[in-house]
């Protein structure tokens, strides 16, 4: 048990090493973007640029320097926080044991077997909510990419930036939208596929008796 504790705690620091990646690529390529686009409208007034090579160049030297800035940002900062996890632990066992430990049976749960379609309920919106979370993050991997000199054909095309007016903003703000199959996919999927184990789970759960509704 411990080693599985260990693992997932590896594997959801590289995920989240992964998405910090993501979105430092995407949010100085876009910051790259614009300089060179204000910087080449401004150069050449009188000769306006017609290609888009340039922009793109500037784009993924920025997706570039936004993946080093996260991998400095998420390998400087262990010692420090190394450091600050002894001296908690330290305050932790320097504390009284009647503080530290809570006293047993004071804590007493009633419960009672759950409904199947409550338990369905739940559970579904459990996994729906927890695929939507996984579904966003593959998209804004999908989008990063899309930026990145390593996109595939037709990724960084598909890629619009839209004006959508907000109602607390006096100003439009830009949005980018997409209809790439892969990432409507890369949403989408884990939504369905997060829903339905949930449904299932708590509907199987439910019958047998395992789930409970606490009161």
């Amino acid at each position: 048990m411990p080693m599985l504790l260990t693992l997932g705690k590896r594997l959801a620091q590289g995920y989240g090493l992964l998405l910090a990646m993501a979105v430092g690529g995407l949010v100085f390529a876009n910051l790259f973007g614009l300089g060179s686009f204000l910087i080449l409208e401004v150069s050449s007034v009188g000769d306006r640029v017609t290609s888009a090579e340039p922009y793109g160049w500037w784009m993924h030297c920025g997706w570039f320097v936004g993946v080093g800035l996260a991998l400095i940002g998420a390998f400087t900062p262990k010692r420090a926080v190394h450091n600050r996890g002894i001296v908690k632990r330290t305050e932790a066992e320097s504390q009284p044991a009647d503080l530290t430990t809570p006293e047993s049976g004071n804590w007493k749960t009633i419960g009672k077997r759950s409904g199947i379609l409550s338990s369905i309920a739940f559970f579904g919106f459990a996994g729906g909510f927890a695929g939507l979370m996984l579904g966003g993050s593959l998209l804004l991997f999908w989008f990063s990419l899309a930026y990145s000199p390593f996109a595939p054909p037709g990724w960084a095309g598909s890629v619009n930036v839209e004006q959508r007016a907000n109602g607390h903003l006096i100003e439009n703000e830009n949005v980018m939208t997409t209809t790439h199959p892969v990432a409507l996919y890369a949403f989408g999927l884990p939504i369905g596929l997060g829903a339905t184990a949930g449904m299932i789970l708590g509907g199987v759960g439910a019958a047998l008796g395992k789930v409970e509704d606490v009161e």
